[in-house]
């Protein structure tokens, strides 16, 4: 049959999702009629002091099991890897939990929070990261500081040997190139200060868990966490100290996270709960806890300095990167490297500079969320592209293919770039919404403008992926798998692989997966890396199926295994009286006259095994320069067309285009569903979303009246939405595949702002580009033209 691959399959997983047939992890809590529920209670200030916590009152109230507070006996919570769950004698942000109740009911363990009486002494807090430099900042929030290396410079230039703050946790430095020489010898210098918002993954269903006590003392736990064996397993038996053997862990179907779970903080408290209790235990964040109990993005601050020729050829970038990182107190995880990333694989930039570090603030913790970094990070130098372009006459797109790294060439860093399809993302999409013209001025105060930018993002080699496939005795195929499906259609393409392999329709192939106690060892899904290092994992575990199969039809019909062939449930033989063997009809039953000790028996299935990890990476010299900082990287590119309304400041896209490099895809249609799915994202994120703080410090719009998402009413029609693919294979992806979906969210940004300024004059440094910033803006302009 044809192969499957680069074909839009159907997902596997439709049917179930769209009649509801499908249980997700809140789903279990109707399986136990006796789960016990959990609650709890969160500071409602920055940064204080834990003066009193009494929990007796609580603690009396029929139906409470137990009460867990930072103090819990026998338990280190600073194992925890980015920050304590329950908050001991400090609370470190608005929203860290203080005490924990479970409870026969919700509304019983709601009433014992209530009962808590705590006295905090508020303190002095920073909740952004110009507060947090300051040499004499209000709060410490890095306990190890005095212990921690010097070597921080808040400024591009200074090399300063101290730090300017004891918020600053963290740094790295890269230097290609001679930056100085190179700033003299530009023809034209464009630079600038540029800052992003703190934002909040939304998904619909919020972080959940349900663990309930088996009767060995293990657990079995239900979570829609990230991970089963990379994260929540090996996190759980960390920080509990409990054997492996006493872990279950089964991922049900998961909605997206963005990264907001790929950190056990429900899962470790959860279990911790349900052994103390051993009972069944629920412990389910309401919408607001999501905001204040979850992780955020992490914002950045970039001071960029980009230095060219009069004939668009950049020469130099001497950029600065901050990581604005929250009440992390374990901070090894940040560093500004990785937001930093996305600057060195897209541009050829022969000097370049990077200092880069991380602040903590007195902000719900940062972690993982869509992009690592890289749309903040990217979002300064594509900005500066642009103004770049505009002041030596050149288009964007003129600018950008002069400067776009090709294929065999090495990065900044000195890694070699073997795959970057960016220059046809580029055209297609500035094709698409024409972005080298102007638009036509027809809506009175609201003024038209288009823009374009482009992106890359690292891979990080996470870890294996293992993957087990069976070929059961009546030709059927069962793959099994543990990476996370966060809706971006990789159970579906997992499966395509495999029924590429044996050459059957993807229909053969049943998928299980997300289940410790059945399914292989993989670390979690992140970066990207699912298509890559699953897929491959997939097709090493088919072909040694497959090889075993060879093996056992060539010794039934005397011949060498090169000479069979597998498709599917047939054995095509060469060289042989026999051409063509039904595999199935190969299976012997078992029987007390036969000998089953070999051969293919009834009822066993064949079982391949595949493991995939890809190379490690190389240690940075003293320069911060290396010739594997990565594993390889992906690119995209965007170019839209907004209305400004010169009265209210507010932004429209009205048409969008998105590019994705993928590698060869797996299924198509999935990649553009991923791609539509990335640009909407975006354009929230660059337009709407950002926390608001109120005097104490807590989120102010943690809920989704106010937090203002944007609707379909704030996003481009269907027809004016442009998903385009293309690819350039990965060597050593599977069929050339690679992941693409972290990247469409980093030039969506810096195009939105691009058109602004088309659209009506002024250069946005930040975003959410919101229409009260946008007006500002404006009338700044206005009053410059009045004074002249």
């Amino acid at each position: 049959m044809e192969g499957l691959i680069g074909k839009g399959e159907i997902r596997i997983d439709a049917y179930d999702k769209v009649t509801g047939k499908g249980l997700y992890a809140s789903d279990y809590g109707n399986q136990f009629p006796n789960l016990a529920h959990m609650k709890a209670l969160r500071s409602p200030y920055a940064h204080a002091l834990i003066k009193k916590l009494d929990i007796s009152k609580a603690n009396a109230l029929d139906g409470v099991m137990y009460i867990m507070t930072g103090h819990e006996p026998g338990l280190d919570w600073d194992q925890f890897p980015k920050a304590s769950i329950i908050a001991k004698d400090e609370t470190l942000w608005a929203g860290q939990i203080v005490a924990l109740v479970c409870a026969e009911t919700l509304e019983i363990a709601e009433k014992a929070v209530e009962l808590i009486e705590v006295d905090f002494e508020k303190l002095p807090a920073v909740l952004d990261y110009y507060a947090a430099i300051d040499p004499n900042a209000a709060s410490v929030i890095d306990p190890e500081y005095e212990t921690r290396p010097l070597g921080f410079s808040d400024r591009p230039g200074d090399r300063a040997s101290n730090r300017v703050s004891p918020n600053v946790v963290g740094s790295f430095k890269m230097h290609a190139g001679d930056v100085p020489a190179a700033v003299e010898e530009a023809e034209i210098i464009v630079e600038g200060e540029f800052w992003t918002g703190k934002k909040t993954a939304s998904p619909l269903e919020c972080a959940n868990a349900i663990c309930r006590y088996d009767s060995d003392g293990g657990i079995t736990m239900w979570s829609n966490g990230a991970g089963v064996h990379g994260v929540i397993k090996q996190g759980i038996c960390r920080i509990l100290k409990i054997k492996e053997s006493m872990v279950r862990i089964i991922q049900p179907y998961m909605g997206g996270s963005f990264g907001s779970r790929l950190n056990p903080y429900v899962e470790v408290i959860t279990a911790l709960m349900c052994l103390r209790t051993k009972k069944t235990v629920s412990f389910q964040f309401n919408r607001e806890e999501v905001f204040t109990g979850a992780p955020s993005n992490w914002p950045c601050i970039t001071k960029v300095k980009l230095g060219a020729k009069k004939d668009g050829t950049i020469i130099v970038n001497d950029y600065y990167l901050a990581e604005e990182i929250g009440a992390c107190v374990n901070n090894t995880f940040f560093s500004g490297r990785l937001s930093s990333s996305g600057a060195v694989p897209v541009y050829r930039f022969p000097n370049l500079r990077m200092d880069t570090c991380a602040v903590a603030t007195n902000t719900v913790p940062a972690a993982e969320y869509r992009g690592l970094g890289c749309p903040e990070g990217e979002f300064g130098i594509e900005c500066l592209v642009n103004q770049l372009a505009d002041e030596l006459g050149m288009s964007p797109v003129e600018i950008r293919m002069k400067n776009i790294i090709d294929k065999g060439e090495r990065d900044a860093f000195g890694e070699l770039i073997t795959s970057i399809g960016l220059k046809k993302c580029l055209q297609s999409v500035a094709d698409a919404v024409q972005v080298e013209e102007m638009p036509e001025q027809d809506m009175g105060v609201w003024k038209k403008g288009r823009g374009c930018a482009v992106g890359g993002k690292q891979n990080t080699p996470l870890g294996r992926s293992e993957a087990e496939v069976w070929y059961n005795s009546d030709g059927s195929i069962q793959l099994f798998i543990s990476c996370d499906e966060n809706g971006m259609g990789a159970t579906t393409a997992l499966a395509q692989i495999a029924a590429h392999e044996f050459q059957v329709p993807i229909s053969e192939v049943k998928v299980t997966k997300g289940d410790t106690a059945i399914t292989p060892y993989d670390n979690y899904s992140a970066s990207s890396r699912t298509t890559y290092n699953t897929g491959n994992a997939v097709i090493l575990a088919c072909e040694e199926a497959i090889s075993k199969l060879k093996i056992e039809v060539a010794r039934v019909y005397g011949l060498h295994p090169s000479k069979v062939e597998i498709k599917g449930r047939k054995a095509i033989l060469v060289g042989s009286y026999v051409q063509e063997v039904d595999i199935p009809s190969l299976f012997a039953p078992t029987s007390m006259f036969t000998q089953g000790n070999w051969g293919l028996q009834k009822g066993t299935p064949v079982i391949g095994h595949g493991l995939f990890c890809p190379a490690p990476i190389h240690q940075w010299d003293e320069n911060g320069l290396s010739d594997r900082v990565w594993n390889w990287f992906q690119y995209s590119a965007a170019a839209v067309e907004v209305a400004v309304n010169e009265e209210t400041g507010q932004v429209k896209v009205l048409k969008i285009a998105s590019s994705a490099d993928t590698g060869n895809p797996i299924n198509p249609k999935l990649v553009e569903g991923q791609i539509e799915g990335g640009v909407h994202m975006a354009i929230g994120f660059s337009i709407n979303e950002e926390h608001v703080f109120d005097a104490n410090g807590k989120i102010a719009n943690a809920n989704f009246s106010d937090y203002r998402l944007p609707t379909i009413l704030d996003m481009p029609t269907n027809d004016n939405v442009h998903a385009f693919i293309n690819p350039d294979p990965l060597p050593d992806g599977p069929y050339g595949a690679k992941g693409m979906a972290e990247s469409i969210t980093i030039p969506v940004g810096p195009a939105i702002a691009h058109a602004i300024y088309k659209a009506v004059g002024v250069r946005v440094t930040g975003y959410p580009m919101t229409a009260e910033r946008i007006l500002a803006l404006i009338n700044e302009k206005k009053a410059k033209e009045a004074a002249k």
